[in-house]
């Protein structure tokens, strides 16, 4: 009897983990599942370059969506883009930044319609506009034809986080908890977080903690980091073994997905690596991370308020991905350029369109330790966005401003004179306390 009873509980104990195999398989293959497909890719494309060099190579393009973070529609939805490059010999994996407001020449591509995810009839080619706009003309498959364009290099993966949707994946797992390093307050929202460390979000705070760009947070790595420890805290909890075995969660967990994420040829597994990976992109120092690198741009906008590729310095270091060179050394070294201060002197006035007496006096502390000098700070009409006014004669210093608040849309005025102010918008709601630590590390 005492046999026979092992032996039945060994095959209870073998029918409940198949079982539970079987229902954790099911679980996972849900979330998978959720992942909505677009049609983005196009690798055979005329403006591939070198493509015998770049056989085997990935290459996934993750835009990051914006939402309408102040209840009105915002110009161009493309608020992040990067290129991940991963050499097919295995060699150091590179995530190029394309700075959203790039001026750049779009080819003909077929118009998108957000609502159904298809494609109707072909709009004409367009030079000089922000890379931004691409996907608003012609959705996935415009955005990769013109970092394909670009760069020459043939794009193999697309994910695309739409923030506005965030809130239904982060909700659909009950909430997350992500790391800052540092406290991210922004001109539109406000502080959201206020001290550093780990700190738990629910969907709309996720949203604002994504999207927000502002000065105690300037890096334009900063914010992809953010919007890809969302995404990873999310997508992880997702595909947990407790997120998998708990009944139902699959099922909310892959309508959250869906609602938010949308790709071509990158299944969830994949997305969840790239995302873990962009997390953390240049924070370890130690090889470990992919190394980050901004695409090579003037340091001030035109007068269109867009920044304008630095042909001779991209062409070398596309030149070098493409052929798996070394990376040259204008493109190891961008905090140079990226930290540039403003010039002795300079002298930036305050609008506060807040509608909040007082609010605007941190960014001028901010700004002062920056280097400025402030001006007048007058009241302006309530406004949801921030903006950086400048006349042409301040278009070098409207430049450096705009790459300290990174997010604030820069605003030329080609009639004015002497013209450089900041508009701070008003924000929507409280920040959010961290559990602050001391030398908080987020690797």
């Amino acid at each position: 009897r005492r046999r026979r009873a092992l032996r039945l509980g060994a095959a209870a104990a073998a029918v409940l983990v198949l079982l539970t195999s079987a229902f954790g398989f099911a679980g996972r293959s849900q979330v998978y599942d959720g992942v909505r497909d677009v049609a983005a890719l196009s690798p055979d494309a005329d403006a591939i370059l070198d493509a015998d060099s770049q056989a085997g190579d990935r290459n996934v393009l993750v835009l990051g969506l914006q939402a309408d973070r102040t209840g009105a529609a915002e110009s161009a939805r493309t608020d992040t883009a990067v290129l991940v490059h991963q050499p097919a010999g295995g060699g150091p994996a590179v995530t190029l930044s394309i700075p959203a407001t790039l001026e750049v020449s779009r080819p003909p591509c077929r118009s998108w319609d957000a609502a159904t995810g298809g494609y109707g009839p072909t709009v004409p080619a367009e030079s000089r506009i922000a890379f931004a706009t691409a996907y608003d003309v012609g959705g996935p498959a415009c955005s990769v034809g013109v970092a394909q364009q670009l760069t020459g290099i043939p794009v193999t993966g697309f994910v695309a986080l739409d923030l506005a949707r965030a809130p239904e994946l982060v909700g659909a797992v009950g909430g997350i908890e992500v790391c800052t390093e540092r406290p991210v307050v922004d001109p539109v929202l406000g502080p959201v977080v206020e001290g550093a460390g780990a700190v738990a979000l629910d969907g709309p705070t996720a949203v604002r903690f994504a999207s927000a760009s502002g000065t105690a947070d300037s890096s334009p790595a900063n914010r992809i980091q953010r919007q890809q420890r969302v995404l990873a805290a999310a997508l992880g909890d997702a595909l947990s073994t407790g997120g998998l075995l708990t009944p139902g969660a699959p099922g909310r967990a892959a309508d959250g997905v869906s609602a938010a994420l949308a790709a071509d040829g990158v299944d969830a597994g994949e997305i969840l690596t790239l995302a873990r990976g962009l997390g953390r992109a240049g924070t370890a120092g130690d090889g470990s991370t992919p190394v980050f690198l901004p695409v090579p741009v003037a340091d001030a906008p035109n007068t269109r308020g867009h920044l304008e590729l630095r042909r001779s310095e991209a062409r070398e270091l596309f030149g070098a991905l493409r052929e798996h060179e070394p990376l040259p050394a204008s493109a190891t070294a961008p905090a140079a350029r990226s930290a540039a201060t403003p010039a002795p002197g300079t002298v930036v006035d305050l609008v506060d369109a807040t509608g909040r007496p007082g609010a605007v006096d941190r960014f001028a502390a901010d700004l002062r330790e920056r280097g400025y000098e402030i001006g007048t700070v007058t009241p302006g009409p309530v406004a949801t966005g921030a903006q950086v006014r400048y006349s042409p004669d301040r278009t070098d210093a409207a430049g450096t401003l705009v790459d300290a608040l990174p997010g604030v849309r820069p605003a030329p005025d080609p009639t004015g004179t002497g013209t450089l102010a900041l508009v701070v918008g008003a924000g929507d709601a409280g920040p959010v306390q961290a559990v602050a630590t001391d030398g908080t590390d987020c690797s």
